[in-house]
Parts: C-alpha cells; structure tokens; sequence
C-alpha cells in the first residue's frame, strides 16, 4: 500500500511544469553554448540545410506598363496546394506586395520558416505533379522527382536518425557535464542506424494517415512523443517495444503534455519580435531541455508499472548526482577503434597535410551547397564562385582561419563562436569589397537582409558562421582527420601536391578571367539599376 502511495506521490511531484521547466533552465544555463550549437546543427540537417546562398530567391519576371519588372518570392505547402487545384498563377500585385512585406531574407527567416516550405516528401511529389500538369514543364517535373528520391534517402537515413542522436545529447547532457557534441552520432556508433530508421519511417508514415483523421492526428503525435528518446535510450528496440512504450509512457499525460506545449505561445510572440534571436540563442535550446525532462518525468513515474520496462535499462542516464565527467562511453556496444567514430578528439594538433585537406575539403562542400541549392531553386547547373575548379575557397579559407588562428580558444566555446563571427566576417566582407571593386561584380549579395553590411555581409550569415565554426573544430575536423588518418602518408602528399598545383593554375588564370554568368554573379552597375526598378514598382504597387 506504501508503494503505492509513494509512486503516486512520485508521479504528482515529477509533472509539474514548474518543475519541470526549472530543470529546464538549470541544463540549458550549464551547457549554454554547447546546447545552441547541437540545435543548430541538428536544424541544419534536419530541416535540408540553410539556403545560405545569396542568390538562392526565386526571380519571375514581370511586365507592367511596359517596364519589365523582377518579383521574388518562395512558395509555401499551402501555395503549393492552391497551385495545384487551381493551376492558376498567383496575382502580380499580391506578389508585389508579398515582396514587399517580406523584408527580411535570409538565414533567420529560414530558420523559422524551413519546414513550412516544399521540403517534405508528399508536397514535392505534389510540386512535381504541379509543374507537369499544369505549367507543362518537364524538366521541372524530373528534377523534383530525383530531388524528392534524394530527399527520401536523405531523411530516413541522416534526417530521421540526427534527432535520435540530438535527443541522446539532451538526455546524457542533465548529468554530464563532459558531454561532447559528436554524440549526435550515436545513432550511428552503435551500428543502429537500419533499425532506427524503419522505425521512425513507421512512425512518420503512421502520423501521416493519422493526420487525415484530424483528432486522430493530434492524439498520436503525442502518443509517439517518446519514441525518439525511448530509441536515443535503447536504440535495440523493435518497432513493437518502441510503439507499445511510447503509448503506455503517454496514457493519460497527452493534455499534459499538449499544455505544455501551449505554454510556450509567449516565446512563439518574442520570436517574431526579435526576428528569431531569442530562439537561436535560448528558446530552442529550452524547448530542447524541456521536452528532456518531460521524458525522464515519465519513465520515472511509470517505469515501474508498465511492460517490458526492464528495455528502459540505461540506468546510467539517471545517477542521482550531477557528474563533472563524460558518459562512460565504454559501456555502450560501440564501433571498433579504428572506426572514423570513435571519440572525436578537438584538441589534438593536425599536421600540413591534414590542413591543406582540410581547405580543399571545406572549399568543395561549400561549392557542393552552392551548386546544389541553385540547381534544387531553378533547375539549373551553374559552377557557382569566381573560379572554375569545384571549389570555393571562401569556405575553406574561413574553416582553416578557425582552426590555425583560434586553435588557443577551443576551450571556451562561447570565446570561439564570437571570434568566429568576427573573422568569418571580416573575411567575407573583405572579399566581397575587393571582387566588387577590382573585378566590379557582385558574386552574393545580402541587401535587404536584416543588419547587413553593404550588402556584403549580415548579421544573419555572421551568426552562422559563428556556429558554423563551431562545427568545424568540435566536430568536422577531428571526424575529417580521422578519415584522413586511414590513407597512407605518401598518399596524403601526392594529393595535397596535386590539389594545391590544380588550385594555383585555377587562381591565376580566374584572376584574369574570372568565371562569370548568369547565376553566378552580377555586374555592380546592374544590381543598382534593378535596385531602382524595384523601388518603382513598389510605390507603383502601393
């Protein structure tokens, strides 16, 4: 009877929202920074990566009193939907005004914005369709559907999978204060990676059909609610265990938990006041820490009383005490030592080689990006950057920068975040000036994007590339430079002298004929006559 009482008593005290969000508070207080950067780059992956390319607007053009005229403007699953049905294009003065309501662009925007636009499976089939019934374009409807394959492998293999390893962090990061940012490969480590995304296919597709249903689909997102911590906890479950614990942890808690959510309507309003600051830079990370506790809330009051509860066993998540180490990682069925994964170690020092691969690697990620969002955008393949190699060395001279120039600060994350908003900054600024006066083309521009600078940078891009170099050194670099270990060294060399030869003829011979060209860059003198067309059609239109 005592027992009784004292896991009713447990229950009552661990539901509490008050409770419940002062933990909340207290973890996202003791790993600030480390926190904010995992939600970043959990977003990035998550949501199909920032469309952080400054020429990454939709342009139409349009006639009226006969002056051509360039609208931009993204369309919304909603837009998409009326498109279909309708086959009708939107109305010129509405898409006038959208722009013109629409002033801030950017990495904030789609920050918040990213998973309202055609990213999801079901709406870029419907886009495809859209595009071939009723605009007649073909090659629309083809690049849509290879993008939508790509984006199915993309999201049950990486974007499925990061939120388990997101959720992993969260729940060793309540205890550990050691917790490294390469636990959101966890997934992966523990060789789970099939397993777990079968299950949280299931999960999607079943969401989906419930959705339909209307309060079906409310009722079963919360009734899911711990499926991807059950499987960041014990990622050996079956989808039967996952499914059957998630809905025996959640009877009786989904208004609970629907309440909690509805208390976070304030932050919702300051988001939108602050363009999306406040949730960068706490309320993600907040929101993060609190879904955490409403978990551990429930398997505590429930644990005991429900079956198969022996598969919740990672008792080690739950020590009483808050440890200043890291998860005992041993514990865990890990990959072998050699494996790429083991534990990424961002204090080590790396050799000329593994630097010089570093920059080319860095350089051909970021023209991968580039190409690709502009190809995703307008079904275009253009070679994106001043040079004509798939390379843009921006991005591998900002992440070399990083790790050469701030290598004494890698232990104060906060320090290396800040310095790397200010040296990404200056470099790209610096770069933009130079292109824009000696070569007198734009190849990005950034005007009209919240607190940019000439146009040459933002605040927006400055903030990524603050938490970008985060990224780099915590987690990209040492995962890279375990896999440059695995090639023998005379390897090593013959590629570094053959990339930085193929570099050097690419730079001298760009800097007398740089690579140029619609989608690519845009003479200066252009820019501010379309500046000034805009402008008129705007107090035309208003």
């Amino acid at each position: 009877m005592s027992k009784s009482v004292d896991v009713k008593e447990k229950k009552k005290r661990s539901f509490k929202r008050s409770v419940i969000k002062k933990n909340a508070r207290k973890n996202v207080k003791r790993h600030y920074i480390r926190n904010i950067l995992i939600i970043f780059l959990t977003s990035f992956i998550i949501n199909g990566g920032y469309l952080l390319n400054s020429d990454n607007i939709d342009v139409t053009e349009i006639t009226f009193q006969d002056t051509t005229y360039e609208i931009s403007g993204k369309k919304s699953n909603t837009e998409i939907i009326t498109d279909f049905f309708s086959g009708q294009n939107e109305d010129i003065a509405n898409e006038a005004e959208t722009k013109n309501n629409n002033y801030q662009k950017g990495v904030l925007n789609v920050f918040i914005n990213e998973t309202t636009r055609s990213g999801s499976l079901v709406f870029g089939i419907l886009n495809a369709f859209n595009q071939l019934y009723f605009h007649g374009r073909v090659s629309a409807f083809v690049t849509i559907l290879i993008f939508t394959a790509i984006s199915f492998a993309i999201f049950s293999l990486v974007q499925n999978i990061i939120v388990v390893g997101k959720n992993r962090y969260f729940l060793e990061q309540r205890k550990y204060s050691n917790v490294t940012v390469d636990r959101i490969l966890f997934p992966y480590k523990v060789k789970k990676t099939l397993n777990l995304s079968y299950i949280l296919f299931c999960k999607y597709i079943y969401q989906l059909f419930w959705n339909f249903t209307i309060v079906g689909g409310f009722i079963k997102h919360y009734e899911y609610f711990c499926i991807p911590y059950l499987l960041a906890e014990n990622p050996n479950l079956t989808k039967k265990e996952a499914f059957a614990l998630s809905k025996e942890l959640m009877k009786g808690e989904k208004w609970n938990t629907f309440k909690l959510d509805f208390s976070f309507f304030g932050w919702g309003i300051l988001e939108s006041l602050t363009l999306g600051l406040s949730s960068i830079f706490y309320f993600n990370s907040y929101k993060e820490c609190t879904y955490t506790e409403l978990y551990i809330s429930v398997r505590i009051a429930k644990k005991e009383n429900i079956e198969n509860s022996e598969l919740l066993s990672d008792t080690l998540l739950y020590v009483s005490d808050n440890m200043e180490e890291a998860y005992p990682e041993e514990v865990l069925p890990v990959t072998s030592k050699r494996s790429v994964l083991q534990k990424l170690d961002y204090k080590q020092n790396y050799d000329i080689t593994s630097y010089i691969l570093f920059f080319f690697t860095f350089a051909f990620v970021g023209w991968c990006w580039e190409v690709f969002l502009h190809l995703a955008n307008d079904g275009v393949f253009v070679n994106r950057g001043t040079m004509f190699g798939p390379w843009l060395p921006i991005y591998g001279a900002g992440g070399l920068l990083i790790l050469v120039l701030l290598k004494p600060f890698r232990d104060k994350p906060g320090m290396l975040f800040l310095l790397s908003f200010i040296l990404c900054g200056i470099v790209e600024y610096s770069t933009a000036w130079y292109l824009e006066t000696f070569k007198f083309m734009k190849w990005w521009d950034y005007t009209g994007y919240f607190l940019n600078i000439h146009g040459r940078t933002c605040l927006e891009v400055l903030i990524v590339f603050g938490l970008g170099g985060c990224a780099f050194t915590y987690l990209c670099a040492p995962l890279l430079n375990n896999i440059y270990k695995k090639f023998k060294s005379d390897l090593k060399i013959f590629a570094c002298i053959i990339l930085v030869t193929l570099f050097t003829i690419d730079l001298v011979y760009s800097k007398y004929h740089p690579n140029t060209g619609e989608g690519i860059s845009t003479p200066v003198a252009e820019i501010v006559l379309n500046e000034s067309k805009n402008l008129k059609v705007n107090e035309t239109f208003s």
